[in-house]
């Protein structure tokens, strides 16, 4: 299995047992340490339902650490509750880096 579908299985069973897009997002930053917020955002975007316009708006997100000024209730009420991207749209990374269905 890659890290990646490691990663995205653990952020889908964390939602599943209602962790909220903030503890989901912590838990993913103390994973994989200081990384760019695109890769970030392709994490929560592979597992979750997620818009891209949210997923924008989310990179205002304190919890990044980057002066941001969105607060984690702010964060949960823009792209919660998360919900599994179902398995007929999964998502498939291609080796030049980019997604398709």
């Amino acid at each position: 299995m890659r890290d990646s579908e490691r990663i995205v299985g653990e952020l889908r069973t964390r939602a599943q047992r209602g962790d909220t897009p903030a503890e989901v997002g912590t838990w993913l930053l103390e994973e994989l340490g200081s990384i760019p917020n695109i890769q970030l955002a392709s994490y929560l975007f592979h597992a979750f339902e997620i818009s891209l316009m949210s997923l924008k708006e989310s990179s205002n997100w304190v919890g990044l650490g980057h002066g941001g000024t969105m607060t984690d209730g702010e964060l949960n009420q823009l792209i919660g509750p998360l919900v599994p991207r179902s398995a007929d749209r999964e998502l498939t990374q291609n080796p030049d880096g980019s997604w398709s269905v």
